[in-house]
C-alpha cells in the first residue's frame, strides 16, 4: 500500500498483471510456486521503486502502482516487462492518468478503472496506455509509441483511445520512429544558472526546443513576440517589469498562442490570485524535479492548465474566508449560466475531470465538454484553473472544514 499520499494529485496509474501466475502452484508446487511469484513481484516492485512509483495494491497476480509522472510510468512500465521477459514469464499493463479519488491509501475513479480495463484488453508482454499519457509521454525517451485505437471499455463510459508502447528494443529498431511535434519554449528568469538548468532539461527531450530566454519582463515580452512559442516559463518576480505585467501583456495580445506557466514558490499566494485572473495556464515550483517540469510544458502546450498541490491548498485557504451565497441564490457574476453550466462549474471547482462529471451527473462525457465549453466563454475565462477561482471567489463553492 502507499505509505503516504502522492505529491500531485494529478496520478499516472499503472496496473501490471503476471499471465500464469496461478499455474505456478500447479507446476512447481505450493512452495516453488509462491517462491516463483515471489521472485516476479519483487522484479515489478524494483522497478518500481527506481522510477519513484509507489505501490496502491497488490493481489496474487496483479500489482497497481501510482507515478507523480506519466514519463516516469510509461519507462517503469517497459522496465517491468524487460525485466520479466528476463525470467521467461508474461506480463500485460495498462496506465492512464487523471485525478482518481482518494480515499486514504486507496485509489478509486475513472482513471484506475481506465487503466484496469486496457491492462485486461493488453496481450502478452503489451503495453497500452491512453490516450492522456500518450500525449504526455510521445517521446523517443519512453520508446515508440503507436496508436493502437478506440475501445469501449467496461465500467467507462465513452470509448478509450489507446496507444501501444513498443518497449522491446527489438521491435523499436524495425519501427520508423518519426519525430514528434516540437513544443517551443522561452525561459524567462533573473537567475542564469536556474535558466541553463532548465534548458539542459528541456533541450535533452527530443520534443522540447528551447527558442528563447529573458532575464527581465520587458525582454521577455520581446523575445515572446519574436520566437512565438508554445510555452513561456515566466518568473514572478524580476527586476523592471514583473512576470505578472509581462505575462498579462503576452496574454492580452491577440496576435499570441503562447501558454505562460509561472515560476513560483510558496510564499507568493498574493502573486498566484492575480496570475490566474490575467490568464495563466498555471504554476510550477522552481525545485520541481526535471519530470515534473516536462509534464507541466507538455501539459501547457497542450491547452490545459495546472497547479502545484501546495499552491491549491492556499488558495482554499484564502478562498475560505471569502463571501458566502445564501441558498438558493446565484452569484450575480454567475447569472448568465444555465442550471446546468452551474452544476458543471460546481463540480470543476470541487477538482472533478469531466469523466467524473459525466458520472456523477449522468451525461455522456462529450457533452459535459460542450457544457464546460459554455461556461468558460460566457465567463470570459481561458480555462479550468480560472473557473475554480471564480466559484470560489463568488461564493458559489465554499470549502470543507477538511479542505
Amino acid at each position: 500500500m502507499i505509505a503516504a499520499p502522492m505529491e500531485s494529485s494529478v496520478v499516472t496509474v499503472v496496473v501490471a498483471e503476471l499471465l500464469g501466475a496461478a499455474s505456478l502452484r500447479e507446476h512447481r508446487g505450493d512452495d516453488a510456486g509462491d517462491l516463483a511469484r515471489h521472485e516476479l513481484f519483487g522484479v515489478l516492485r524494483g522497478a518500481l521503486i527506481e522510477h519513484g512509483g509507489r505501490e496502491v495494491a497488490a493481489t496474487h497476480d496483479e500489482l497497481t502502482a501510482a507515478f507523480p509522472s506519466a514519463v516516469a510510468a510509461v519507462r517503469c512500465a517497459a522496465a517491468m516487462q524487460r525485466g520479466i521477459e528476463g525470467l521467461g514469464s508474461a506480463l500485460r499493463i495498462g496506465l492512464d492518468a487523471g485525478e482518481p479519488v482518494r480515499d486514504g491509501a486507496e485509489l478509486y475513479g475513472t482513471t484506475v478503472i481506465v487503466a484496469q480495463q486496457l491492462c485486461r484488453l493488453a496481450e502478452r508482454g503489451e503495453i497500452l496506455v491512453s490516450d492522456v499519457v500518450w500525449q504526455i509521454a510521445r517521446s523517443r525517451d519512453v520508446g515508440l509509441i503507436q496508436p493502437a485505437g478506440t475501445f469501449k471499455l467496461r465500467g467507462v463510459a465513452e470509448r478509450t483511445s489507446a496507444a501501444r508502447v513498443l518497449w522491446d528494443e527489438r521491435v523499436v529498431a524495425a519501427e520508423e520512429s518519426p519525430l514528434p511535434d516540437t513544443i517551443r519554449v522561452v525561459i524567462c528568469d533573473d537567475e542564469r544558472l536556474l535558466r541553463a538548468g532548465f534548458r539542459v532539461i528541456l533541450d535533452a527531450e527530443p520534443d522540447l526546443q528551447v527558442v528563447g530566454e529573458a532575464a527581465d519582463g520587458a525582454a521577455a515580452v520581446d523575445v515572446v513576440r519574436r520566437r512565438r512559442p508554445d510555452v513561456v516559463l515566466m518568473d514572478v518576480r524580476m527586476p523592471g517589469m514583473d512576470g505578472l505585467q509581462a505575462a498579462e501583456q503576452i496574454l492580452s495580445d491577440p496576435a499570441l498562442t503562447s501558454a505562460v506557466v509561472m515560476l513560483t514558490t510558496f510564499d507568493l499566494t498574493a502573486y498566484v490570485y492575480e496570475a490566474l485572473r490575467i490568464g495563466a495556464s498555471g504554476f510550477l515550483l522552481k525545485d520541481a524535479p526535471a519530470d515534473r517540469l516536462l509534464d507541466a510544458v507538455r501539459v501547457a502546450a497542450a491547452g490545459d492548465a495546472l497547479l502545484a498541490p501546495s499552491i491549491t491548498r492556499r488558495l482554499i485557504a484564502e478562498f475560505a474566508r471569502g463571501p458566502r451565497v445564501e441558498p438558493g441564490t446565484v452569484p450575480e457574476r454567475l447569472r448568465e449560466l444555465t442550471d446546468r453550466e452551474i452544476g458543471v462549474l460546481e463540480l470543476v471547482a470541487r477538482g472533478l475531470s469531466n469523466a467524473e462529471i459525466a458520472a456523477e451527473l449522468v451525461l455522456g462525457e462529450n457533452t459535459v465538454k460542450t457544457h464546460v465549453a459554455r461556461m468558460l466563454r460566457k465567463l470570459g475565462l481561458r480555462d479550468r484553473v480560472q473557473a475554480v477561482v471564480v466559484a470560489y471567489e463568488t461564493g458559489l463553492v465554499v470549502p470543507s472544514a477538511g479542505e
